[in-house]
């Protein structure tokens, strides 16, 4: 359990930069199991990859079911990231997605962009934090297996601003490497964009969205094993 000032020191870190990383904290059992149960659902895929990716070449987004190992209750409802998610996003908050990235040996570098809508486009106005996404990898994530590539604190600009700003080199982008067990919490309006993965092996990396109570798109089957998992996917379908 964080400290208060953890917290606060975590959170500020989230708002100014736009993410921040945790080591160590997943338990590597469940993420090995994960890894395991994602392989067969990535051959799955594996025509629609090669003839239509949906995030570039040899890139696919594929959606979890919500079912063990990945609704192990340590990873949707993991107290360390839900401190955070709660203090940055308000106490009515839920979950929307849950899905993986994952670049295949041939992929390329995405453009620049963020992963949201902006709430008011057009204008200048920045709002705060509407929605979270935690990341999570199956895998050691290296400089040559496609980590993300993002520039510290372009999400406190208008979207076009911030794409300016990386575009002229203002905003300097580094990729963030993650190992099995490490955590990921960020602003998915900052500008990103994923890099190839130059080995043979697919690089995947789970995001859990959580979003405030007001804000509506879901992604999930309903699923919950605790009272805190049903108020978390309360907006989830039922079956």
């Amino acid at each position: 359990m964080m400290t208060e000032s953890e917290l606060r020191k975590i959170g500020q870190e989230v708002l100014t930069d736009g993410f921040c990383i945790i080591r160590d904290l997943l338990p590597l059992d469940v993420i090995d199991d994960c890894a395991r149960a994602f392989q067969p659902i990535l051959e799955a895929h594996m025509d629609e990859i090669r003839e239509k990716p949906n995030r570039g070449p040899n890139r696919h987004f594929i959606k979890l079911p919500f079912e063990p190992p990945f609704s192990n209750p340590v990873l949707y409802e993991n107290e360390t990231i839900l401190s955070i998610v709660d203090h940055l996003l308000g106490d009515d908050v839920a979950i929307a997605s849950y899905a993986t990235d994952t670049p295949l040996e041939g992929s390329v570098h995405q453009e620049f962009h963020g992963d949201v809508a902006e709430l008011f486009p057009g204008t200048d106005l920045v709002t705060p934090p509407y929605l979270l996404a935690f990341n999570f990898s199956f895998i050691d994530v290296t400089e040559d297996n496609g980590p993300f590539e993002t520039a510290r604190g372009s999400h406190r600009f208008a979207r076009q601003e911030g794409l300016r700003k990386v575009e002229s080199g203002e905003l300097e982008l580094e990729p963030l490497l993650l190992n099995r067990g490490d955590a990921m919490v960020r602003d998915p309006r900052q500008i990103h964009r994923g890099t190839p993965n130059n080995t043979a092996t697919p690089r995947p990396v789970a995001v859990i969205g959580y979003i405030r109570g007001w804000y509506r798109f879901d992604m999930l089957p309903r699923i919950s094993r605790s009272e805190r998992g049903t108020e978390l996917l309360r907006f989830a379908p039922q079956e």
